[in-house]
């Protein structure tokens, strides 16, 4: 008896003739991420075919390539990589880039998992190989869809399978994000500057709006940005405020700056009548978590993730 055959996985770069699978593929996993929205086909075809896609956080893009893994003529993966400096590196050199791995999607059919794994990041570190990358970021928050987790890029802890095949290749965890929501209801805060000489003003439309704090009206000593998002969570369509940065100088640290800047943004939000906020935050900033708990936010059973590996020479 001949057993048939199975059709070996073929690996190339996405094309726009094949935006509408590979868009099935992507929104299968959004459809499934907190804070998210499945992509329309003009979102995805920007997403995947632009040399420069948009994103919340700044990103110097180099290259972009998407690689999707057929089997038979039917895509069962793909693999959104890049070369480029993340919003973290933006002072480092043009010359020396790194790999961004922005998204993967892995097949339904578990028999397949593997192969199409391996098939898809073999043809990855080729590409990054050949730009002279010598660090590859994985899911680092600022290459993220904006679309997906209020858009952030960060790696799910229960995307196991996605953790264990990046383990088994070499990457290791370099950051850990928790996720803190709060839900805007009338009440404001009460608002009132630290000390003289402070100010607080914001810049940009709700959708997109920066808080600055400045001493004596010209030195900048706090910021802060707010992007308003329509997310969709167990069936239902709400409107997000995801605090993307959050930060005071050094030097005023301890003197309530943070505060004031937090109050202002939920007042806002809830003027605004939104039903949510939400903020990352690294697992490391205590004090910030602990101001988030003062004023309302609880922490999401979430867990996000950005790791790394060094391609060896």
């Amino acid at each position: 008896m001949t057993l048939p055959i199975t059709p070996m996985l073929a690996v190339r770069p996405v094309t726009a003739n094949d935006i509408e699978a590979a868009g099935a593929l992507v929104n299968a996993y959004l459809a499934n991420s907190i804070f998210s929205r499945t992509m329309t086909g003009a979102e995805t075809t920007e997403q995947l075919l632009a040399d420069a896609p948009a994103t919340i956080l700044p990103v110097r893009w180099q290259k972009h390539v998407v690689f999707v893994a057929l089997r038979a003529g039917e895509m069962v993966g793909l693999l959104d990589a890049a070369v480029g400096l993340d919003s973290e590196s933006q002072e480092t050199p043009d010359y020396q880039p790194h790999g961004l791995l922005r998204f993967w999607t892995l097949p339904e059919d578990q028999t397949l998992v593997d192969e199409c794994a391996n098939v898809l990041l073999n043809a990855a570190e080729a590409f990054w190989r050949r730009s002279g990358v010598g660090l590859v970021k994985a899911y680092h928050p600022s290459t993220g869809y904006p679309q997906w987790q209020g858009g952030l890029g960060l790696l799910p802890t229960d995307w196991t399978e996605h953790i264990r095949l990046l383990t088994s290749n070499g990457f290791r965890y370099t950051d850990r994000y928790y996720c803190f929501v709060r839900v805007v209801r009338g009440e404001l805060f009460e608002e009132s500057a630290p000390q003289t000489g402070l100010t607080l003003v914001f810049r940009g439309a709700n959708q997109d709006r920066r808080y600055q704090v400045f001493f004596r009206r010209t030195e900048l000593i706090g910021e802060a940005r707010v992007v308003q998002r329509t997310v969709e969570m167990e069936g239902r369509t709400l409107q997000i405020s995801h605090i993307v940065h959050w930060e005071v100088d050094l030097r005023w640290r301890n003197q309530h700056l943070g505060r004031w800047m937090l109050r202002r943004m939920i007042n806002d939000a809830a003027q605004q009548s939104l039903d949510q906020m939400i903020v990352f935050v690294r697992m490391q900033q205590a004090a910030a978590i602990n101001l988030l708990a003062q004023h309302g936010f609880v922490e999401h059973p979430y867990r996000g993730y950005v790791m790394e590996k060094t391609l060896r020479t």
